[in-house]
Protein backbone atom coordinates (compact mmCIF):
# COMPACT_ATOMS: atom_id res chain seq x y z
CA UNK A 1 0.00 0.00 0.00
CA UNK A 2 1.24 3.61 -1.13
CA UNK A 3 1.95 6.35 1.05
CA UNK A 4 -0.85 8.37 -0.26
CA UNK A 5 -2.91 5.86 0.49
CA UNK A 6 -1.49 5.67 4.09
CA UNK A 7 -1.91 9.01 5.11
CA UNK A 8 -5.58 9.12 3.48
CA UNK A 9 -6.53 6.43 6.12
CA UNK A 10 -4.88 8.00 8.71
CA UNK A 11 -6.63 11.40 8.25
CA UNK A 12 -10.12 9.21 7.69
CA UNK A 13 -9.56 7.89 11.36
CA UNK A 14 -8.30 11.16 13.01
CA UNK A 15 -11.45 12.79 11.70
CA UNK A 16 -13.53 10.10 13.08
CA UNK A 17 -11.96 10.57 16.47
CA UNK A 18 -12.18 14.60 16.17
CA UNK A 19 -15.79 13.46 15.43
CA UNK A 20 -16.65 11.46 18.52
CA UNK A 21 -18.22 13.27 21.73
CA UNK A 22 -16.22 12.26 23.89
CA UNK A 23 -12.56 13.33 25.23
CA UNK A 24 -10.19 10.57 23.58
CA UNK A 25 -6.40 10.67 24.43
CA UNK A 26 -3.47 8.28 23.96
CA UNK A 27 -1.24 8.23 26.73
CA UNK A 28 2.02 6.71 27.63
CA UNK A 29 3.03 4.78 30.20
CA UNK A 30 4.34 7.74 32.48
CA UNK A 31 0.39 9.16 31.99
CA UNK A 32 1.32 11.85 29.67
CA UNK A 33 -0.60 12.97 26.39
CA UNK A 34 0.54 11.57 23.08
CA UNK A 35 -2.61 12.54 21.21
CA UNK A 36 -6.15 14.18 21.87
CA UNK A 37 -9.19 14.54 19.52
CA UNK A 38 -10.86 18.05 19.34
CA UNK A 39 -13.24 17.34 22.18
CA UNK A 40 -10.42 18.76 24.26
CA UNK A 41 -10.98 22.25 22.36
CA UNK A 42 -14.85 21.52 22.18
CA UNK A 43 -15.16 21.16 25.85
CA UNK A 44 -12.39 24.80 25.82
CA UNK A 45 -9.93 22.54 27.76
CA UNK A 46 -7.10 24.33 25.72
CA UNK A 47 -5.95 23.37 21.58
CA UNK A 48 -4.83 20.05 20.73
CA UNK A 49 -1.30 21.15 19.44
CA UNK A 50 -0.56 22.19 23.17
CA UNK A 51 -1.48 19.00 25.22
CA UNK A 52 1.05 16.42 24.07
CA UNK A 53 3.23 15.78 26.67
CA UNK A 54 1.01 17.15 29.01
CA UNK A 55 -0.27 15.01 32.53
CA UNK A 56 -3.94 14.52 31.82
CA UNK A 57 -4.77 16.25 35.39
CA UNK A 58 -3.15 19.28 34.65
CA UNK A 59 -5.35 19.51 31.20
CA UNK A 60 -8.21 19.09 32.82
CA UNK A 61 -7.76 20.73 36.19
CA UNK A 62 -5.34 23.73 35.41
CA UNK A 63 -5.43 25.18 38.99
CA UNK A 64 -6.08 21.81 40.81
CA UNK A 65 -3.72 21.71 44.08
CA UNK A 66 -5.74 18.38 45.36
CA UNK A 67 -3.11 15.91 45.99
CA UNK A 68 -6.09 13.43 46.25
CA UNK A 69 -7.92 14.19 42.92
CA UNK A 70 -9.37 11.47 41.22
CA UNK A 71 -7.09 12.24 38.18
CA UNK A 72 -3.74 11.46 40.24
CA UNK A 73 -5.21 8.37 41.31
CA UNK A 74 -6.80 7.27 38.28
CA UNK A 75 -3.99 4.69 37.37
CA UNK A 76 -3.87 3.24 40.62
CA UNK A 77 -7.58 3.06 40.78
CA UNK A 78 -7.79 1.27 37.54
CA UNK A 79 -4.25 -0.83 37.57
CA UNK A 80 -5.67 -3.85 38.55
CA UNK A 81 -8.07 -3.66 36.24
CA UNK A 82 -5.84 -2.85 33.82
CA UNK A 83 -3.63 -5.62 34.54
CA UNK A 84 -6.44 -8.38 34.69
CA UNK A 85 -8.26 -7.50 31.17
CA UNK A 86 -6.31 -4.76 30.31
CA UNK A 87 -9.34 -2.12 30.23
CA UNK A 88 -11.09 -0.44 33.22
CA UNK A 89 -13.73 2.12 33.55
CA UNK A 90 -15.13 4.23 36.44
CA UNK A 91 -17.76 7.30 37.12
CA UNK A 92 -16.62 10.12 38.62
CA UNK A 93 -18.08 13.79 39.51
CA UNK A 94 -15.59 16.36 38.48
CA UNK A 95 -16.68 18.99 40.93
CA UNK A 96 -14.10 21.70 39.16
CA UNK A 97 -15.49 20.90 35.79
CA UNK A 98 -19.00 20.59 37.34
CA UNK A 99 -19.20 17.22 35.35
CA UNK A 100 -20.00 13.87 35.48
CA UNK A 101 -17.48 11.64 33.51
CA UNK A 102 -17.40 7.93 32.45
CA UNK A 103 -13.74 6.91 31.90
CA UNK A 104 -13.34 4.02 30.30
CA UNK A 105 -9.18 3.17 29.91
CA UNK A 106 -8.00 0.55 27.42
CA UNK A 107 -4.78 -0.70 26.56
CA UNK A 108 -3.28 -1.79 23.31
CA UNK A 109 -4.11 -5.26 22.25
CA UNK A 110 -0.69 -6.62 20.82
CA UNK A 111 0.22 -8.43 17.63
CA UNK A 112 1.88 -11.00 16.81
CA UNK A 113 5.40 -10.29 15.92
CA UNK A 114 4.56 -6.40 16.78
CA UNK A 115 7.44 -4.61 18.74
CA UNK A 116 6.83 -2.37 21.90
CA UNK A 117 3.21 -0.82 21.87
CA UNK A 118 3.38 2.65 20.33
CA UNK A 119 1.24 3.76 23.29
CA UNK A 120 0.26 2.61 26.86
CA UNK A 121 -3.30 2.85 26.94
CA UNK A 122 -6.25 4.91 25.32
CA UNK A 123 -8.22 6.84 27.54
CA UNK A 124 -11.81 7.66 26.79
CA UNK A 125 -13.47 10.44 28.79
CA UNK A 126 -17.62 10.78 27.99
CA UNK A 127 -19.71 13.66 29.59
CA UNK A 128 -22.73 11.81 30.39
CA UNK A 129 -24.11 14.53 33.01
CA UNK A 130 -27.56 14.94 31.17
CA UNK A 131 -27.57 11.01 31.09
CA UNK A 132 -27.01 11.11 35.15
CA UNK A 133 -29.41 14.19 35.74
CA UNK A 134 -31.74 12.02 33.52
CA UNK A 135 -31.21 9.16 35.42
CA UNK A 136 -31.55 11.12 39.06
CA UNK A 137 -34.77 12.73 37.58
CA UNK A 138 -36.12 9.23 36.36
CA UNK A 139 -34.81 7.52 40.02
CA UNK A 140 -36.55 10.46 41.60
CA UNK A 141 -39.50 10.29 39.24
CA UNK A 142 -39.33 6.83 40.49
CA UNK A 143 -39.38 7.46 43.91
CA UNK A 144 -41.94 10.26 44.23
CA UNK A 145 -44.43 7.20 42.13
CA UNK A 146 -43.21 4.42 44.64
CA UNK A 147 -44.15 6.94 47.51
CA UNK A 148 -47.13 7.89 45.52
CA UNK A 149 -48.24 4.16 45.11
CA UNK A 150 -47.97 3.30 49.19
CA UNK A 151 -50.00 6.28 49.77
CA UNK A 152 -52.32 5.07 47.62
CA UNK A 153 -52.04 1.62 49.26
CA UNK A 154 -52.51 3.18 52.23
CA UNK A 155 -55.46 4.89 51.85
CA UNK A 156 -56.74 1.51 49.94
CA UNK A 157 -56.00 0.13 53.40
CA UNK A 158 -57.82 2.68 55.31
CA UNK A 159 -60.75 2.58 52.79
CA UNK A 160 -61.36 -1.51 53.27
CA UNK A 161 -60.88 -0.57 56.93
CA UNK A 162 -63.56 1.71 57.07
CA UNK A 163 -65.55 0.29 54.98
CA UNK A 164 -65.75 -3.28 57.34
CA UNK A 165 -66.82 -0.48 60.34
CA UNK A 166 -69.28 1.11 57.76
CA UNK A 167 -70.57 -2.37 57.26
CA UNK A 168 -70.04 -3.61 61.12
CA UNK A 169 -72.28 -0.09 62.31
CA UNK A 170 -74.96 -1.17 59.64
CA UNK A 171 -74.92 -4.65 60.35
CA UNK A 172 -75.42 -3.96 63.83
CA UNK A 173 -77.51 -0.85 63.74
CA UNK A 174 -80.86 -1.20 65.16
CA UNK A 175 -82.16 1.04 62.39
CA UNK A 176 -83.36 0.22 59.28
CA UNK A 177 -80.76 1.01 56.36
CA UNK A 178 -81.52 -0.44 52.39
CA UNK A 179 -79.38 0.64 49.21
CA UNK A 180 -80.78 0.76 46.02
CA UNK A 181 -80.07 1.07 41.94
CA UNK A 182 -81.13 3.72 40.03
CA UNK A 183 -84.56 2.11 38.82
CA UNK A 184 -85.21 1.76 42.87
CA UNK A 185 -84.32 -2.02 43.22
CA UNK A 186 -82.89 -2.89 46.34
CA UNK A 187 -79.24 -4.67 46.22
CA UNK A 188 -78.50 -4.19 50.71
CA UNK A 189 -80.74 -4.77 53.36
CA UNK A 190 -79.16 -4.10 56.89
CA UNK A 191 -80.03 -7.52 59.66
CA UNK A 192 -82.26 -5.09 61.52
CA UNK A 193 -84.61 -4.25 58.05
CA UNK A 194 -84.07 -8.23 57.01
CA UNK A 195 -85.96 -8.81 60.51
CA UNK A 196 -88.56 -6.20 59.88
CA UNK A 197 -88.96 -7.25 56.42
CA UNK A 198 -89.57 -10.62 57.64
CA UNK A 199 -86.19 -11.82 54.97
CA UNK A 200 -84.18 -14.22 56.36
CA UNK A 201 -80.44 -12.97 56.24
CA UNK A 202 -78.97 -14.74 53.49
CA UNK A 203 -82.40 -14.63 51.72
CA UNK A 204 -81.37 -12.91 48.20
CA UNK A 205 -83.33 -9.46 47.67
CA UNK A 206 -84.84 -10.28 44.30
CA UNK A 207 -88.09 -8.50 43.47
CA UNK A 208 -87.79 -6.11 46.33
CA UNK A 209 -88.38 -2.25 45.71
CA UNK A 210 -88.02 0.99 47.40
CA UNK A 211 -92.01 1.12 46.92
CA UNK A 212 -93.08 -2.35 47.48
CA UNK A 213 -91.51 -1.78 50.79
CA UNK A 214 -93.74 0.26 51.53
CA UNK A 215 -97.70 -0.65 52.64
CA UNK A 216 -100.01 -0.11 49.82
CA UNK A 217 -101.45 3.13 50.50
CA UNK A 218 -98.48 4.38 51.11
CA UNK A 219 -96.33 3.78 47.84
CA UNK A 220 -98.05 6.96 45.61
CA UNK A 221 -96.97 9.29 47.84
CA UNK A 222 -93.17 7.83 48.36
CA UNK A 223 -93.57 8.15 43.92
CA UNK A 224 -94.95 11.74 43.67
CA UNK A 225 -93.90 13.24 47.38
CA UNK A 226 -90.17 11.03 47.80
CA UNK A 227 -88.74 10.47 44.31
CA UNK A 228 -88.89 13.25 43.22
CA UNK A 229 -87.84 15.69 45.59
CA UNK A 230 -84.48 13.11 46.08
CA UNK A 231 -83.78 13.96 42.30
CA UNK A 232 -84.36 17.91 42.85
CA UNK A 233 -82.74 18.09 46.40
CA UNK A 234 -80.80 14.70 47.33
CA UNK A 235 -82.55 14.29 50.35
CA UNK A 236 -86.25 13.36 51.29
CA UNK A 237 -87.90 12.94 55.27
CA UNK A 238 -90.66 12.13 56.56
CA UNK A 239 -93.38 9.65 58.44
CA UNK A 240 -94.47 6.35 56.23
CA UNK A 241 -95.74 3.06 57.10
CA UNK A 242 -93.30 -0.32 56.08
CA UNK A 243 -94.72 -3.87 55.06
CA UNK A 244 -93.14 -6.60 55.91
CA UNK A 245 -93.86 -10.02 54.13
CA UNK A 246 -96.51 -11.22 55.96
CA UNK A 247 -98.37 -7.74 56.02
CA UNK A 248 -97.43 -6.36 59.37
CA UNK A 249 -97.19 -2.65 58.60
CA UNK A 250 -94.66 -0.72 60.78
CA UNK A 251 -94.75 3.18 60.91
CA UNK A 252 -91.63 4.84 60.57
CA UNK A 253 -90.17 8.01 60.32
CA UNK A 254 -88.00 7.03 57.20
CA UNK A 255 -85.09 9.60 55.20
CA UNK A 256 -84.37 8.86 51.83
CA UNK A 257 -80.76 10.14 50.41
CA UNK A 258 -79.57 10.24 46.66
CA UNK A 259 -76.78 9.45 45.45
CA UNK A 260 -74.51 10.48 42.34
CA UNK A 261 -71.98 9.52 40.16
CA UNK A 262 -69.10 11.34 38.89
CA UNK A 263 -70.88 12.94 36.23
CA UNK A 264 -73.81 14.33 38.73
CA UNK A 265 -76.52 11.69 37.86
CA UNK A 266 -78.54 10.54 40.06
CA UNK A 267 -77.16 6.91 40.62
CA UNK A 268 -79.10 4.82 43.45
CA UNK A 269 -80.78 5.66 46.62
CA UNK A 270 -80.21 5.39 50.77
CA UNK A 271 -83.37 5.04 52.56
CA UNK A 272 -83.00 5.09 56.47
CA UNK A 273 -85.85 4.24 58.60
CA UNK A 274 -86.89 4.39 62.32
CA UNK A 275 -89.51 2.16 63.65
CA UNK A 276 -91.75 4.46 65.02
CA UNK A 277 -94.23 1.94 66.78
CA UNK A 278 -93.33 2.33 70.43
CA UNK A 279 -93.31 6.63 69.91
CA UNK A 280 -96.76 5.67 68.76
CA UNK A 281 -97.62 3.52 71.40
CA UNK A 282 -96.57 5.89 74.23
CA UNK A 283 -98.08 8.87 72.62
CA UNK A 284 -101.71 6.84 72.74
CA UNK A 285 -101.09 6.03 76.03
CA UNK A 286 -100.25 9.52 76.88
CA UNK A 287 -103.42 10.67 75.50
CA UNK A 288 -105.57 7.96 77.29
CA UNK A 289 -103.55 9.01 80.64
CA UNK A 290 -104.65 12.59 79.90
CA UNK A 291 -108.06 11.84 78.73
CA UNK A 292 -108.35 10.00 82.57
CA UNK A 293 -106.39 12.96 83.96
CA UNK A 294 -109.04 14.63 83.00
CA UNK A 295 -111.82 11.79 83.72
CA UNK A 296 -109.92 11.60 87.45
CA UNK A 297 -109.84 15.37 87.89
CA UNK A 298 -113.68 16.11 87.13
CA UNK A 299 -114.49 13.04 89.06
CA UNK A 300 -112.69 14.61 91.90
CA UNK A 301 -114.43 17.53 91.70
CA UNK A 302 -117.53 15.09 91.85
CA UNK A 303 -116.54 13.61 94.58
CA UNK A 304 -115.42 17.01 96.65
CA UNK A 305 -118.66 18.57 95.82
CA UNK A 306 -120.19 15.26 97.00
CA UNK A 307 -118.47 15.28 100.44
CA UNK A 308 -119.24 18.52 101.12
CA UNK A 309 -122.77 18.43 100.08
CA UNK A 310 -122.44 14.92 102.91
CA UNK A 311 -120.71 17.47 105.67
CA UNK A 312 -123.12 20.37 104.77
CA UNK A 313 -125.99 17.84 105.80
CA UNK A 314 -123.96 16.51 108.68
CA UNK A 315 -124.11 19.90 110.09
CA UNK A 316 -127.19 21.09 109.22
CA UNK A 317 -129.58 17.87 110.28
CA UNK A 318 -127.06 16.99 113.42
CA UNK A 319 -125.09 19.21 114.60
CA UNK A 320 -127.34 22.40 113.73
CA UNK A 321 -130.67 20.93 115.18
CA UNK A 322 -128.67 20.28 117.98
CA UNK A 323 -127.27 23.88 118.30
CA UNK A 324 -130.73 25.41 117.35
CA UNK A 325 -132.31 23.09 120.81
CA UNK A 326 -129.57 24.26 122.89
CA UNK A 327 -130.26 27.96 121.78
CA UNK A 328 -134.29 27.33 122.67
CA UNK A 329 -133.21 26.14 126.31
CA UNK A 330 -131.14 28.69 126.72
CA UNK A 331 -133.64 31.41 125.84
CA UNK A 332 -136.04 28.61 128.15
CA UNK A 333 -133.49 28.80 130.97
CA UNK A 334 -133.33 33.10 130.38
CA UNK A 335 -137.30 33.79 131.10
CA UNK A 336 -137.56 31.21 133.52
CA UNK A 337 -134.95 33.15 135.67
CA UNK A 338 -136.40 36.16 134.82
CA UNK A 339 -139.78 34.93 136.63
CA UNK A 340 -138.26 33.43 139.35
CA UNK A 341 -138.70 30.17 138.44
CA UNK A 342 -135.01 29.30 139.73
CA UNK A 343 -136.44 25.33 139.61
CA UNK A 344 -137.79 25.17 135.98
CA UNK A 345 -134.06 27.06 134.61
CA UNK A 346 -132.11 24.15 136.47
CA UNK A 347 -133.99 21.63 135.25
CA UNK A 348 -133.75 23.20 131.59
CA UNK A 349 -129.72 23.41 132.11
CA UNK A 350 -130.19 19.91 133.03
CA UNK A 351 -131.14 18.93 129.93
CA UNK A 352 -129.10 21.30 128.22
CA UNK A 353 -125.91 19.82 129.49
CA UNK A 354 -126.95 16.37 128.07
CA UNK A 355 -127.57 17.96 124.54
CA UNK A 356 -124.00 19.70 124.83
CA UNK A 357 -122.88 16.20 125.46
CA UNK A 358 -124.43 15.17 122.11
CA UNK A 359 -123.37 17.68 120.11
CA UNK A 360 -119.70 17.32 121.25
CA UNK A 361 -120.15 13.46 120.43
CA UNK A 362 -121.65 14.28 117.32
CA UNK A 363 -118.42 16.98 116.37
CA UNK A 364 -115.84 14.41 117.52
CA UNK A 365 -117.74 11.72 114.86
CA UNK A 366 -117.50 14.55 112.46
CA UNK A 367 -113.69 15.18 113.26
CA UNK A 368 -113.21 11.25 113.13
CA UNK A 369 -114.90 10.71 109.50
CA UNK A 370 -112.33 13.48 108.33
CA UNK A 371 -109.20 12.74 110.09
CA UNK A 372 -108.67 10.55 113.29
CA UNK A 373 -107.21 12.47 115.90
CA UNK A 374 -105.68 9.38 117.15
CA UNK A 375 -104.02 8.61 113.67
CA UNK A 376 -101.35 11.58 114.95
CA UNK A 377 -101.59 11.50 117.72
CA UNK A 378 -101.51 7.54 118.56
CA UNK A 379 -100.75 5.60 115.12
CA UNK A 380 -102.31 3.66 112.67
CA UNK A 381 -102.86 0.62 114.90
CA UNK A 382 -105.00 2.59 117.72
CA UNK A 383 -106.84 4.50 115.07
CA UNK A 384 -107.78 1.00 113.06
CA UNK A 385 -108.54 -0.24 116.63
CA UNK A 386 -111.01 2.73 117.20
CA UNK A 387 -112.22 2.52 113.98
CA UNK A 388 -112.95 -1.51 114.03
CA UNK A 389 -114.74 -1.02 117.63
CA UNK A 390 -117.44 1.47 116.31
CA UNK A 391 -118.03 -0.81 113.19
CA UNK A 392 -118.80 -3.47 115.14
CA UNK A 393 -121.08 -1.21 117.28
CA UNK A 394 -122.77 0.27 114.08
CA UNK A 395 -122.99 -3.51 112.41
CA UNK A 396 -123.21 -5.82 114.94
CA UNK A 397 -124.71 -8.24 112.27
CA UNK A 398 -121.25 -8.48 110.39
CA UNK A 399 -118.82 -10.64 111.74
CA UNK A 400 -115.39 -8.68 111.84
CA UNK A 401 -112.12 -10.04 112.15
CA UNK A 402 -108.59 -9.04 112.36
CA UNK A 403 -104.73 -9.95 111.58
CA UNK A 404 -102.89 -6.83 112.63
CA UNK A 405 -99.71 -7.95 112.93
CA UNK A 406 -97.39 -5.29 111.69
CA UNK A 407 -95.98 -2.95 114.10
CA UNK A 408 -96.42 0.62 114.15
CA UNK A 409 -92.87 1.43 113.53
CA UNK A 410 -93.10 -0.87 110.45
CA UNK A 411 -95.72 1.68 108.88
CA UNK A 412 -94.06 5.17 107.30
CA UNK A 413 -96.29 7.95 108.37
CA UNK A 414 -97.29 8.71 104.63
CA UNK A 415 -98.94 5.44 104.17
CA UNK A 416 -101.16 5.69 107.66
CA UNK A 417 -103.61 7.78 106.17
CA UNK A 418 -104.24 5.59 102.88
CA UNK A 419 -104.58 2.23 105.04
CA UNK A 420 -107.23 3.83 107.08
CA UNK A 421 -108.96 5.24 104.23
CA UNK A 422 -108.74 2.20 102.10
CA UNK A 423 -110.00 -0.26 104.96
CA UNK A 424 -112.75 2.29 105.47
CA UNK A 425 -113.74 2.56 102.21
CA UNK A 426 -113.34 -1.27 101.90
CA UNK A 427 -115.44 -1.79 104.46
CA UNK A 428 -118.37 0.88 103.99
CA UNK A 429 -118.85 -0.64 100.36
CA UNK A 430 -119.00 -4.15 101.93
CA UNK A 431 -121.66 -2.94 103.86
CA UNK A 432 -123.61 -0.64 101.26
CA UNK A 433 -123.24 -3.20 98.63
CA UNK A 434 -121.78 -6.87 99.24
CA UNK A 435 -124.49 -8.16 101.81
CA UNK A 436 -121.59 -10.19 103.41
CA UNK A 437 -121.68 -11.53 106.96
CA UNK A 438 -118.18 -11.58 107.66
CA UNK A 439 -114.98 -9.27 106.84
CA UNK A 440 -111.43 -10.13 107.43
CA UNK A 441 -109.10 -7.31 107.78
CA UNK A 442 -105.26 -8.65 107.40
CA UNK A 443 -102.01 -5.92 108.03
CA UNK A 444 -99.25 -7.54 108.42
CA UNK A 445 -94.96 -6.85 107.50
CA UNK A 446 -93.73 -9.44 104.83
CA UNK A 447 -90.11 -8.31 104.89
CA UNK A 448 -90.28 -6.76 101.29
CA UNK A 449 -93.34 -5.07 101.30
CA UNK A 450 -96.10 -4.33 103.76
CA UNK A 451 -99.31 -5.87 102.64
CA UNK A 452 -103.08 -4.74 103.50
CA UNK A 453 -105.66 -7.60 102.75
CA UNK A 454 -109.18 -6.97 102.88
CA UNK A 455 -111.88 -9.94 102.36
CA UNK A 456 -115.46 -10.23 102.47
CA UNK A 457 -117.69 -13.21 102.10
CA UNK A 458 -120.48 -11.06 100.39
CA UNK A 459 -122.35 -11.57 96.75
CA UNK A 460 -119.38 -10.33 94.62
CA UNK A 461 -119.39 -8.43 91.23
CA UNK A 462 -117.71 -8.61 87.92
CA UNK A 463 -114.55 -5.90 88.88
CA UNK A 464 -113.47 -5.65 85.33
CA UNK A 465 -116.92 -4.42 84.23
CA UNK A 466 -117.02 -2.15 87.16
CA UNK A 467 -113.34 -0.84 86.37
CA UNK A 468 -114.28 -0.06 83.19
CA UNK A 469 -117.12 2.09 83.35
CA UNK A 470 -116.15 5.54 83.02
CA UNK A 471 -119.59 7.21 84.94
CA UNK A 472 -118.39 9.55 87.57
CA UNK A 473 -121.04 7.92 89.56
CA UNK A 474 -120.20 4.66 89.03
CA UNK A 475 -117.22 2.62 90.74
CA UNK A 476 -116.49 5.86 92.77
CA UNK A 477 -115.37 4.09 96.06
CA UNK A 478 -113.11 1.50 94.13
CA UNK A 479 -111.58 3.91 91.99
CA UNK A 480 -110.47 6.32 95.30
CA UNK A 481 -109.02 2.56 97.02
CA UNK A 482 -107.23 2.29 93.16
CA UNK A 483 -105.70 5.71 93.29
CA UNK A 484 -104.45 6.11 96.97
CA UNK A 485 -102.89 2.64 96.59
CA UNK A 486 -101.02 3.89 93.45
CA UNK A 487 -100.27 7.22 94.40
CA UNK A 488 -98.56 6.13 97.89
CA UNK A 489 -96.47 3.48 95.95
CA UNK A 490 -98.51 0.76 96.58
CA UNK A 491 -99.48 -2.09 93.96
CA UNK A 492 -103.15 -2.49 93.89
CA UNK A 493 -105.14 -5.67 92.34
CA UNK A 494 -108.62 -6.73 93.28
CA UNK A 495 -110.34 -9.59 92.76
CA UNK A 496 -113.78 -10.66 92.67
CA UNK A 497 -116.94 -12.45 91.26
CA UNK A 498 -119.91 -12.74 91.50
CA UNK A 499 -120.99 -14.97 94.66
CA UNK A 500 -117.52 -15.62 95.06
CA UNK A 501 -116.62 -12.50 97.58
CA UNK A 502 -114.28 -9.47 97.25
CA UNK A 503 -110.79 -9.40 97.88
CA UNK A 504 -108.73 -6.45 98.00
CA UNK A 505 -104.80 -6.62 97.72
CA UNK A 506 -102.49 -3.45 98.90
CA UNK A 507 -98.59 -4.00 98.88
CA UNK A 508 -95.98 -1.10 99.52
CA UNK A 509 -92.62 -2.01 99.16
CA UNK A 510 -90.83 -2.36 102.36
CA UNK A 511 -87.86 0.77 103.00
CA UNK A 512 -84.48 -1.19 102.02
CA UNK A 513 -87.46 -2.32 99.22
CA UNK A 514 -88.34 1.15 97.82
CA UNK A 515 -84.41 2.66 97.99
CA UNK A 516 -83.18 -0.37 95.96
CA UNK A 517 -86.09 0.53 93.54
CA UNK A 518 -85.15 4.52 93.97
CA UNK A 519 -81.67 4.06 93.47
CA UNK A 520 -82.45 1.79 90.14
CA UNK A 521 -84.69 4.69 88.57
CA UNK A 522 -82.99 7.00 85.60
CA UNK A 523 -80.43 9.85 87.47
CA UNK A 524 -83.01 13.14 86.27
CA UNK A 525 -85.72 11.04 87.77
CA UNK A 526 -83.50 10.92 91.00
CA UNK A 527 -82.93 14.41 90.72
CA UNK A 528 -86.51 15.69 90.49
CA UNK A 529 -87.18 14.01 93.65
CA UNK A 530 -83.97 14.86 95.85
CA UNK A 531 -84.07 18.25 94.51
CA UNK A 532 -87.83 19.09 94.96
CA UNK A 533 -88.99 21.27 97.82
CA UNK A 534 -89.40 19.60 101.07
CA UNK A 535 -92.72 19.81 101.44
CA UNK A 536 -93.27 16.61 102.21
CA UNK A 537 -91.46 13.41 103.68
CA UNK A 538 -88.32 11.93 101.41
CA UNK A 539 -89.82 8.75 101.56
CA UNK A 540 -93.48 9.89 100.41
CA UNK A 541 -91.59 11.60 97.43
CA UNK A 542 -89.69 8.47 96.50
CA UNK A 543 -92.55 6.09 96.98
CA UNK A 544 -94.54 8.27 94.77
CA UNK A 545 -91.83 8.59 91.94
CA UNK A 546 -91.14 5.08 92.19
CA UNK A 547 -95.08 4.15 91.28
CA UNK A 548 -95.43 6.82 88.64
CA UNK A 549 -92.08 5.22 87.22
CA UNK A 550 -93.72 1.45 87.27
CA UNK A 551 -96.59 2.82 85.93
CA UNK A 552 -94.97 4.42 83.15
CA UNK A 553 -93.27 1.02 82.04
CA UNK A 554 -96.33 -1.12 81.98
Amino acid sequence: MDVVALEEIKQQWLFAADAMPQLICLVDRDGRIIRANRTLERWELGQVENVRGAYLHRVLHKHCADPDCYLHTLRERTAEALAKDGRAACDVWDPLLERHFSIHIQRPVPQGGAGPEAFFALVSIDDVTELKAGEDQSRRTAQALNRRVEREEQKREQAEKFQAHLLTVLDKTPVFIAMADRSGALFYLNPAGRLRMGLAQDEALTGLTLLNCHAAGERSRIAEEALPAVERDDVWSGDSVLCSRDGHEIKSNLTLIGHRDACGALAGYCLLGSDMSDWVRTEEAFRLTQNEMWRLSAQHLTIQESERRRIAADLHDGLGQTLSLMKLSIEDVSRSLQHGAAGKAAATLEHLATSVKSALAELRRMSMNLRPATLDDLGILATLAWYFREFEIACPGIKLERDISAKESDVPEPLKIAIFRIVQEATNNTVKHAGAERIKVSLCNEGDFLELLIEDTGRGFDATAVGDRRGFDQGLGLQSMKERAELSGARYEIHSAPGKGTSICVRWPSTDTLAREFSALPQFAIDAVVKAPTDRELSERMSVCVACMRTFRS
